[in-house]
């Protein structure tokens, strides 16, 4: 019986309040002072980086909208036909200049095969450049390329 009143006695203690072990203020106030008597050059040091990093924001950011506005701005006249209309070909002399020109397939299948995929990324190019906001037309344009890629990698293969 006697444990359980030493127990009881302990649980009323826990409601209690506790004085710290050791004073933590002092160190606390020592430190605000050394902040407060701080030289206002080191503060000066901060606020000038501040600036120049805003400064360089700003920069970069009016210089990027200039570049933007005078993408946007080029008149139609001086852009290539051959970018604004979608290519019509046929035959490979009368289709329009790709990246993949350099790399032919020697197999008929595989070249047919590169023809189609050179056919449906000029037009993909074609449709990007009526839409420009149209951020799923170019990956659809990276797919394509991609693909033309292991074209050749199989036209190399294949010998």
């Amino acid at each position: 019986m006697n444990n359980e009143f030493e127990w009881r006695s302990q649980i009323k203690k826990l409601g209690e309040s506790v004085e710290p072990a050791n004073d933590l203020w002092s160190g606390i106030a020592a430190r605000i002072a050394l902040e407060q008597a701080r030289p206002a050059a080191a503060q000066r040091r901060w606020s000038r980086a501040v600036a120049a990093i805003a400064a360089t924001f700003v920069i970069a950011t009016g210089a990027s909208l200039m570049a933007l506005r005078v993408d946007r701005s080029v008149p139609p006249s001086s852009v290539p036909a051959s970018t604004t209309q979608p290519a019509v070909a046929t035959t490979p002399a009368d289709a329009a200049p790709t990246a993949f020109d350099w790399a032919q397939p020697s197999d008929p299948k595989l070249a047919a095969a590169a023809h189609d995929l050179d056919q449906a990324g000029a037009d993909l190019q074609a449709a990007l450049d009526a839409h420009p906001d149209a951020v799923f037309l170019v990956s659809m344009i990276n797919r394509t390329n991609s693909q033309r890629m292991r074209l050749m990698r199989q036209s190399a293969i294949s010998g």
